[in-house]
């Protein structure tokens, strides 16, 4: 991996990526309205690089691995990648349509998002920095 040492660090930074997203009251609504059950998958990076969101029924719920029950929605990709993508550095639809971010569901809801990526990305350099993770942080 090019940006984490280990695949518990990316992990740790998207789940407080979530957790700090839930708490901006544009992105929550935005969340809540994808009513889906999302993993995603960098298994690629490693074993346990992955986590889920869980926006159906309006709840806002994340964990570590993957989820309990069958997901509405796979997003699979390298734990770099993803890295780029929450950075605003990799365009989720591009990487879509080349292949660097594969999806086994619809990803119509979520991708509805992609406009809210730059206050997504601004959210992440916030968790990285609180982290004590400014090195990751790509200029």
């Amino acid at each position: 991996m090019e940006f984490w040492k280990d695949e518990s660090e990316p992990i740790k930074a998207f789940l407080a990526l979530f957790d700090a997203s839930a708490k901006d009251p544009e992105l929550s609504e935005g969340l809540k309205k994808v009513n889906q059950l999302i993993w995603f998958d960098y298994t690629e990076s490693g074993p346990n690089c992955s986590f889920w969101v869980d926006t159906r029924g309006g709840a806002l719920k994340n964990g570590a691995g993957k989820p309990d029950g069958e997901p509405d929605l796979i997003m699979s990709l390298s734990a770099d990648d993803a890295h780029r993508s929450w950075s605003d550095k990799l365009n989720p639809v591009m990487a879509i349509t080349r292949k660097k971010i594969r999806v086994k569901g619809s990803a119509t809801g979520l991708l509805k998002l992609a406009p809210k990526l730059k206050k997504v990305a601004a959210i992440y350099m916030t968790v990285l920095k609180d982290l004590g993770w400014e090195d990751k942080i790509i200029k």
